[in-house]
């Protein structure tokens, strides 16, 4: 009996141990995300800068421009005998103003927060902001997701034809990938981090969006031979303030065959235009001939 006795009391002993060491991981898990919620500026340390409420926007903000690169890349991949059609894509800023975004955060930490755009001057500063999306903290991932950012489409016959189908890009983050115009140097990245929750694009570059990356792809399965084009839009909700909302389609024609299995086969063809009111120094980029993998 006294065997027994000691037996039950050290299995009582390490159970609670076991309990208290559990509760301490689960707080200091709290902690953790409550640290990053709380703390998560662009530069480490401090809060974010903040600007006031816009009331309309200020004559004097440089706002940006968003647009889409041409996709390109288009491969077919076949999963669990589902057809998708993956592709690389980017979201280009040709604006005079740095696309900036900053998370806003509500009371409780688990809650979907929201996201406001900032407009800056032509010296950087803060002239006001503008809640204007939702953003979602992941733990997991260590970084932001922002919403709506772009909208692709297979249509037929036309990039204007019958819709087959469509899949909303929520952007894992917005960063500054390359420079349309000269070396994309490390040092020279204005938005670098996903981690800490500022995000944005500032002007002349591209956030790349390869087609390896989930999210970058369309299910085709059974979609008959035909000509078809691949349409992407960015901003496709009116989400984001910027200077020019009516230049954010582009898309890429494809052909698709099948051989005598029914499998399937890409061609790219002809491509939007993408010189047209874009500066010479942009086009190569714009047109998707700049790609680097993220």
């Amino acid at each position: 009996m006294k065997k027994a006795t000691v037996v039950t009391t050290m299995i009582t002993t390490l159970t609670v141990m076991l309990l208290l060491t559990q509760l301490g991981n689960s707080l200091a898990n709290q902690s953790n995300i409550d640290t990053l919620l709380v703390r998560s500026p662009n530069s480490g340390v401090g809060p974010f800068p903040q600007g006031p409420d816009c009331y309309g926007i200020p004559a004097n903000a440089l706002l940006p421009n968003m647009q889409t690169v041409v996709p390109k890349h288009l491969q077919i991949q076949n999963d669990h005998q589902r057809e998708y059609l993956r592709f690389s894509n980017g979201i280009a800023n040709t604006g005079s103003g740095n696309w900036q975004m900053i998370p806003i955060f509500p009371d409780d930490p688990s809650l979907t927060q929201d996201a406001a755009q900032q407009f800056l001057d032509s010296n950087g500063n803060i002239i006001c902001q503008k809640t204007v999306s939702q953003t979602q903290f992941h733990p997991a991932h260590n970084h932001w997701h922002m919403a709506d950012i772009a909208k692709f489409s297979v249509r037929q016959g036309s990039p204007d034809g019958a819709e087959i189908g469509n899949s909303l890009k929520v952007s894992f983050c917005l960063i500054d990938w390359y420079n349309m115009d000269g070396p994309s140097n490390t040092s020279d990245r204005t938005y670098f981090d996903c981690e800490r929750g500022m995000q944005g694009i500032q002007v002349g570059w591209v956030d790349q969006y390869h087609q390896e990356l989930p999210g970058q792809e369309l299910e085709i399965t059974n979609l008959e031979q035909g000509v078809y084009f691949l349409v992407s839009k960015a901003n496709h909700e009116g989400t984001y303030i910027e200077s020019n909302p009516d230049d954010n389609i582009t898309w890429i024609q494809f052909l698709l065959t099948r051989d005598s299995n029914g499998n399937a086969k890409i061609i790219e063809g002809a491509i939007s235009d993408c010189t047209t009111g874009i500066p010479e120094e942009y086009q190569e980029a714009m047109c998707g001939e700049i790609k680097l993998n993220r």
